[in-house]
This record gives C-alpha cells, sequence and structure tokens, in this order.
C-alpha cells in the first residue's frame, strides 16, 4: 500500500547500508515517498565512523531510485547550522516541499565512568544528538508550514532515554533531551497541522551497536556473540531487533494513520518496557 505517494521525506544519519536510517529511507520509498538521505561525508568518533560516508550515500540514494521514486543525496553536518540550511536548501529546490523529516542523526562518542568523562565528548555528543535534531527542525519547520497539509517530524530518541546506560551519560541525556524537545514541538506546531513524535530503539542489529557489544564484551571479559546472545535472551520477544522493525514504525508515523498523534513516545524494544516473569 502506498500511504507516502506524492510525499517528499527527508532522512538525516541514512549513510550506512546496515543502519537504521537507510531502513527508514528504503520503507519510505517502499510506501510512495520521494526520499532524500542525508549523513556525513567525512566523521570522527567511535571506529565504525572513522571512515568517508560521501561514496555510500551515493549508492543510498540509488537503492532508492530503484524503487521507483525520485531520490536526493545531500552531505551535511547536522551540528552547524549553515549546512543544515544548505541542505533544506537542496530539498526546496528540488522537490519544492517537504512532507516528513527523520531525524536520526545520532552518535555516542569516548563511553567512560561520569568522573573520566571528557567535556569534548560530551559537548559533541550533545550537539548531534540533540543539537543536530533541533537545527534540522529550525531549518525544515517552515517549508513544512508552506503545506497546507503540514507535515510529520519523527525523532529517533532511544530506550536509554527511559532507563540510562553505563558509561554513555551524553548519549543518555541526549536522547532524554530529545523527548523534551519532541513534546514542545508537538504543542507549538499543532496548529500548523504539523505532528512530532519519538521513537525509542531498544536493541537493534546495527553497527553501531555491533560496537557497543564490543565495548561491553571487552569490560565484561565476553564474546561479543555472548553479550549479544545474553540481550536476546532478556529480551521478552527473545530476538534483538532490526533496523526493518524501527522503519516500519517510522512509516506509521509519517503516514495519514498518525494524523491525529502528535507528541508521543513509543518504544520499540521487544517488550524491554515490561517486566519478564518468565
Amino acid at each position: 500500500m502506498k500511504r507516502l505517494q506524492g510525499k517528499v521525506a527527508l532522512v538525516t544519519g541514512a549513510g550506512r547500508k546496515k543502519g537504521i536510517g537507510y531502513a527508514c529511507a528504503m520503507r519510505l520509498a517502499a510506501e510512495g515517498a520521494a526520499v532524500v538521505v542525508a549523513d556525513l561525508g567525512s566523521t570522527t568518533g567511535p571506529e565504525i565512523y572513522e571512515q568517508t560516508q560521501g561514496g555510500e550515500l551515493e549508492s543510498v540514494a540509488s537503492d532508492i531510485a530503484a524503487c521507483g521514486v525520485q531520490s536526493l543525496a545531500v552531505e551535511v553536518n547536522v551540528t552547524d547550522l549553515s549546512s543544515v540550511e544548505k541542505m533544506i536548501e537542496a530539498v526546496k529546490k528540488t522537490f519544492g516541499r517537504l512532507d516528513i523529516l527523520v531525524n536520526n542523526a545520532g552518535t555516542t562518542i569516548g563511553p567512560a565512568p561520569l568522573v573520566l568523562t571528557d567535556p569534548d565528548d560530551w559537548r559533541k555528543t550533545i550537539e548531534v544528538n540533540l543539537t543536530g535534531a533541533m537545527f534540522c527542525c529550525r531549518a525544515a519547520v517552515p517549508l513544512m508550514m508552506d503545506n497546507p497539509e503540514g507535515g510529520k517530524i519523527i525523532n529517533m530518541s532511544s530506550r536509554a532515554a527511559h532507563r540510562g546506560a553505563i558509561w554513555i551519560h551524553a548519549y543518555c541525556a541526549s536522547k532524554a533531551g530529545l523527548i523534551g524537545l519532541t513534546r514542545s514541538m508537538a504543542i507549538e506546531l499543532a496548529p500548523f497541522k504539523i505532528c512530532v513524535n519519538a521513537l525509542c530503539p531498544g536493541d537493534i542489529e546495527t553497527e553501531f551497536k555491533r560496537w557497543g557489544w564490543e565495548k561491553e564484551a571487552t569490560i565484561m571479559g565476553k564474546s561479543v556473540d555472548e553479550v549479544a546472545a545474553e540481550a536476546a535472551k532478556a529480551t521478552p520477544l527473545g530476538r534483538i531487533g532490526t533496523p526493518e522493525d524501527v522503519a516500519a514504525a517510522v512509516a506509521f508515523f509519517a503516514s495519514p494513520d498518525a494524523d491525529y498523534i502528535t507528541g508521543e513516545v513509543l518504544d520499540i524494544t521487544g517488550g524491554m518496557g515490561t517486566r519478564k516473569v518468565f
């Protein structure tokens, strides 16, 4: 079912084919939307990000075009407002509208105990995960306001926003802040028919998650597979989530089926928000 026929979507952090952003972009394309994919041309931070992304962005855009919809690849640094504004200008020039914004770009830098947390690592994580999302919304909202049909903004928070996680204090704080931003924007933008919601994925099988498991395995003296198996066992549904699980929720919030839903936060955790008693 092509619920998003004629719509234009923008997904940040979509430059890695094993990531959540890529799965979201492909699902939105399958639903009929034209999709803009945005990511860094090059980056620093966790080891998995120490490689250029620009070339893969073009490949991602080609995959989207293969779905029979228009696509556009844009390099962006979400922590730089001028870069974000140029991204939105490219969307406006190419499509003349923006209906869906998925703020998926995120990172965690320098996991460490609180007393050893590097202030620069803290600032960078907040800048990418929270300030970056705000910049994207700030630049995109005027274009959505021009649309009498309004728009949809989906912010990618995390289960860690609710429960916390050891050694990634900046990540947890930034994702919790994103929930607050989501709810405040939902109130402000409701008169313009712009719905703003957030998703909180749990353990999702991505390069980013495997990097985290590697760190945990080193600390605990276990193998990565052992850590992953324990995570799956602790999940009521008995498995690790997939990027496509998250993409399905993004497609729902982006669709007309969610036109009367705003300011909400949806966990995608396989039941980890409940207490497992068996």
